[in-house]
């Protein structure tokens, strides 16, 4: 690793030489195992041997100087001299002009020769990688315990990746100068070799944040070289214990545990290192005269807000004010980006620390002349200008809607972050680029808007001086990268531009430059991929932030007043899910056809909704999108319908005989051939945990399908997903008929790698066992064969085919269920209307409890809907609940009795009712001009109907009625008979029987008195109004 002379690791992870056994003029680089013992498993990637010759002394003569005398025509012999020290390490110092030398033999060779060059030095880099990746990376799957034949040392290890990623960069430069245009054989040059273990470890060890690590372990996607980089531009500091130690003791791999806490474990803010009331400052002091707090006058901040006006602030040192001026279009002013664990927010007021307002003048007077902008120094920092107070709260919802035009039509912004102030800027483009990579201010969801929105940013670094300039300017380098990139031995350059491009937002240049910038699809793509690392202490403002950036007006959603919840606790999963919705709802109306297809592939949990279950949970991800990259492939604009996500892409439909031959209880993988000449087999390996997963047992198999990012996966493995289909929707036109398109609506399952299978001793058994499979379904077929039949097929689709993709809808209810639903409904329904009824006539009912649901199995019973000629077996449901006795010219409500039939039945067969009581009544007397005769029945039941009264309409969706019948106890009233009310269905007659010839209890009395009916008007006697 001596040739990264940038790095200066010095004596750091120093691989020991083990001696070398490659023979240039002997040994072959792909036979180099078997030839000298050591015999290489193609299927399970494992190596065996019955020599004793080392596995590190094996792998360090084969991947290392074997692959180097391979790819730059130097014999092994001489490479093994001049890359070993005397003490009896690797040196790799020689390594820059060994690639120098085969640079120039390239350009000098014939165009047939050199292309032929390069598909042989790229063949024996692939071979090499994934030897590496498993044996020697931190997440490699054949990676050994040390005692283990085959354990690799972690130093090894490292220079085995160190020296691939240099030789794979150093072929992707030589192919850019002289020109190499055989499409498929050029390679990745950004992919890297490897996670090094003992990297990982120091870092952990010296007590970097574990967050941190693991958001570098896979921001770097597996490259050694970026990992070395970013390790060493923190090392080469003062300030390195202070920033990486000091908090980070009580971090995890899932959360960074730094915090701003007093000894109460409330937020403090903090004192800059300078100042003296700092507690760690060497003539610390609590008094109260050396640093105060201050702030603008709050009621000026409220008064420009309320007026939809921006309040910018102007800070007076020598009177010690902060006034405040509203802002007017083109006024230059600057914006301070800051995070609010490094102790420049304030929860109790809107102030400040007088050393923290000297040190934003100083920075902002730097940038002033820097960008030659006015006199006055004009500044926007949240914890002034965004009230905090809780009388403020329509002001604070207006402050945070601005943010997005703040950072729009601010000159510059300043970014402040605890760590880069302690550290010098490096000397080299990818050292400086690797320390804010790696700062916290990058990794916050809301400080990522305000890079992307800015037109100008500053970072503010440590002084290297009295008179030294302590702000680095972006556009100043992104000036340095093209020099730095024309290197060969290393990648680093570009590596940490397409990292930090990425955490920027690559659509940021184009529109700040007002250069055209790319379509919906391409923008929101570039956000995901920069927010994916970022963290919020408060999810719920995860999509307010991700609004404000796209500048979307999110009123009248559910995460417009986000901003003003102040308990993250309150905040429960289902409203988070919900607002997410809402934002993808609304990203779909603004601008339509912006969300990105390729997101149905994006690793994470998914929302539960089944319209939304292509979506992410949320945008903060913190994983590395697997190969290829799915936002970076398009196929077609994807829409949002009620349905799911609609999307083309191709995909194989699988048949087979059933699921478990797909996916069998403990099983994670399964292959399948494409058609019927059983030459192309593809192999599917399930990746992370499956998504929304039915409850119970489905006892309807839903058939399973693929769907791929890009059409005819080659051998390395590719992302795609396995889909339940829920429904196939055929289309046509109604000009031609023959011309037919299928749609597959589909639930999200699983993510998947799918790769095609070239194994030839694999493919071979394949094809055995599917020419086996057909026997057995001939033996099957006559009862000869107990054995599950295993055998898969897969159907190819078009490259555009369409999808609806969804989330797994709710399970389909049995047809008991449905009854149990409908009776609980008719049964709630009628009791409301008893609490209706009490209420018309004065009554005040107790609580009572809910009706309980018995249930008998089995019984008889007609269909809904009125009589038919076929009786079915089904439950009987009996819904009760307490009812009081009537006495002494009380009223009393007696049992109501639901009648449920089938759509057919007989109407001679017996029928099934359900006795409903209402709750217990108050024993309360009822004059008779308060009687209540009949209530409003619900939709569906027909009301009874006096003599000599016009009938109602009957609904064929039920045969009940409702009746009011004389009181049995022989009571008299003063004004009368004093009737209680009974709700009863009638019997199995048909509703135009009953109508004619309405049965004796169905008749009423005639009252004295007006009678109120349920639905407000007033007759005497009659049930619609009509004189009896």
């Amino acid at each position: 690793m001596d040739h990264l002379q940038n790095l200066q690791l010095g004596d750091l992870w120093k691989p020991a030489y083990y001696g070398n056994l490659f023979n240039s003029k002997k040994h072959d680089f792909h036979n180099f195992p078997n030839q000298i013992g050591w015999t290489l498993s193609n299927d399970t990637l494992e190596f065996e041997t019955e020599t004793d010759i080392s596995f590190n002394k094996f792998l360090q003569s084969w991947l290392f100087f074997g692959l180097l005398s391979t790819i730059l025509g130097k014999p092994a012999k001489t490479l093994s001299e001049t890359l070993v020290s005397e003490a009896g390490y690797i040196n790799t110092s020689r390594l820059n002009g060994y690639l120098e030398d085969w640079r120039n033999d390239v350009a000098q060779q014939k165009p047939h020769t050199r292309s032929l060059r390069m598909i042989r030095a790229q063949i024996a880099l692939d071979k090499a990688r994934h030897i590496v990746t498993e044996y020697c990376s931190d997440d490699g799957k054949k990676i050994k315990p040390e005692g283990h034949p085959c354990h690799v040392h972690p130093y090894l290890g490292l220079s085995l990746m160190v020296l691939g990623e240099t030789l794979t960069n150093a072929k992707s430069k030589i192919v850019e100068k002289v020109g190499f245009n055989i499409h498929g054989w050029h390679g990745d040059a950004m992919e890297g070799w490897g996670t090094p273990s003992c990297v990982l470890e120091t870092m952990k060890r010296n007590g970097w944040c574990r967050k941190l690590v693991e958001i570098l372990k896979l921001q770097l996607r597996s490259h050694a070289t970026s990992l070395l980089a970013a390790y060493a531009s923190h090392v080469q500091t003062d300030a390195v214990t202070s920033y990486l130690i000091e908090g980070h003791k009580d971090c995890t791999k899932e959360k960074c545990g730094i915090k701003v806490r007093g000894t109460d474990g409330k937020y403090v803010t903090q004192h800059q290192p300078l100042c003296r009331r700092h507690p760690k400052h060497p003539l610390t002091s609590n008094d109260e005269n050396l640093c105060w707090q201050m702030g603008p006058e709050i009621g000026e901040v409220v008064e420009l807000i309320s007026h939809h006006r921006v309040p910018l602030m102007e800070y007076d040192r020598d009177d010690g004010a902060v006034r405040v001026v509203g802002y007017k279009p083109y006024m230059p002013y600057a914006t301070l980006s800051h995070v609010w664990s490094d102790g420049y927010g304030n929860p109790e007021s809107n102030k400040l620390w007088k050393c923290q307002l000297d040190f934003f003048d100083d920075l902002i007077k730097e940038a002033h002349e820097e960008s030659r902008s006015g006199e006055k120094r004009l500044f926007w920092i949240d914890t002034l200008a965004v009230p905090i107070h809780e009388q403020y709260k329509a002001q604070r919802r207006i402050a945070v809607r601005q943010i997005h035009g703040v950072y729009t039509n601010a000159r510059y912004t300043v970014v402040i972050d605890k760590g880069l102030g302690q550290m010098l800027p490096a000397d080299s483009y990818e050292g400086t680029a690797m320390r804010i990579l790696a700062s916290g201010w990058m990794r916050r969801l809301w400080t990522l808007q305000e890079a992307y929105l800015s037109r100008r940013l500053y970072f503010a670094f440590a002084p290297g001086g009295p008179r030294e300039k302590r702000l680095k300017n972006l556009e100043d380098l992104e000036e340095m990268y093209p020099k730095a990139s024309d290197i060969l031995t290393s990648n680093i350059p570009s590596a940490a531009r397409n990292y930090f491009h990425n955490l920027l937002g690559n659509d940021r240049r184009a529109r700040i430059n007002e250069l055209p910038a790319g379509n919906g699809t391409d923008i929101l793509a570039s956000v995901w991929r920069a927010a994916r690392w970022r963290t919020t202490n408060h999810q719920e403002h995860e999509t307010l932030a991700l609004a404000t950036l796209l500048n979307l007006d999110y009123q009248n959603t559910k995460f417009q007043d986000a901003g003003l919840i102040k308990d993250a606790a309150k905040v429960e999963d289902d409203q988070l899910q919900g607002m997410m919705i809402d934002l993808w709802k609304l990203l779909d109306k603004t601008c339509p056809g912006s969300i990105p297809p390729g997101i149905i592939f994006l690793p994470g949990e998914k929302l539960k909704d089944s319209s939304f279950g292509w979506a992410p949970k949320t945008w903060l991800s913190n994983e590395e999108l697997e190969y290829p990259d799915p936002l970076s492939s398009m196929v077609g604009a994807a829409k949002l319908v009620p349905e799911g996500l609609l999307v083309q892409y191709p995909g194989f439909v699988l048949h087979a005989q059933s699921r478990r031959a797909i996916l069998g209880d403990n099983e994670n993988s399964f292959h399948f051939p494409s058609d019927s000449t059983l030459l192309e087999w593809y192999g599917v390996e399930l990746v992370g945990l499956r998504s929304n997963p039915p409850i119970g047992v489905q006892k309807d198999e839903k058939q399973l399908a693929i769907i791929l990012c890009r059409p005819k996966p080659k051998e390395i493995p590719e992302i795609a997903l396995l889909v339940e289909i829920e429904e196939i929707i055929v289309q046509r036109s109604f000009n031609d008929k023959q011309h037919r398109s299928t749609i597959y609506h589909v639930s999200y399952d699983w993510r998947v790698k799918i790769w095609r299978e070239t194994n030839t001793d694999l493919l071979s058994k394949w094809r055995d066992y599917i020419t086996a499979s057909i026997d057995h379904d001939e033996k099957i077929a006559t009862g000869d064969s107990e054995h599950e039949d295993k055998m898969i097929c897969g159907e190819a689709l078009d490259s555009d085919q369409r999808w609806y993709v969804g989330g797994r809808p709710p399970p389909r209810k049995t047809e008991t269920e449905k009854m149990e639903e409908e009776v609980k409904k008719l049964a709630t329904h009628k009791m409301a209307e008893t609490v209706q009824i009490a209420a018309e006539v004065g009554l005040t009912l107790p609580k009572a409890n809910a009706p309980e649901v018995k249930k008998t199995v089995p019984f008889t019973i007609n269909g809904l809907g009125g009589p038919g000629r076929t009786s079915f077996s089904r439950p009987t449901y009996t819904v009760t609940s307490p009812r009081p006795t009537a006495n002494n010219g009380s009223t009393s409500v007696t049992s109501q009795v639901i009648s449920v039939q089938t759509s057919q039945g007989d109407s001679s067969a017996p029928q099934q009712q359900y006795p409903v009581q209402p709750p217990a009544l108050a024993q309360t007397t009822i004059p008779a001009y308060h009687q209540v005769f009949m209530a409003q029945p619900p939709d569906g039941l027909q009301a009874a109907t006096p003599r000599g009264a016009r009938s109602r309409s009957v609904s064929a969706a039920s045969s009940s009625s409702y009746n009011t019948q004389p009181p049995s106890t022989g009571q008299h009233h003063p004004h009368g008979s004093t009737p209680s009310l009974s709700v009863q269905t009638l019997g199995t007659s048909p509703p135009a029987e009953r109508e004619a010839s309405p049965s004796p209890r169905s008749r009423l009395p005639v009252p004295t008195k007006p009678v109120k009916i349920a639905n407000g008007s007033a007759v005497n006697g009659s049930a619609n109004g009509r004189a009896a």
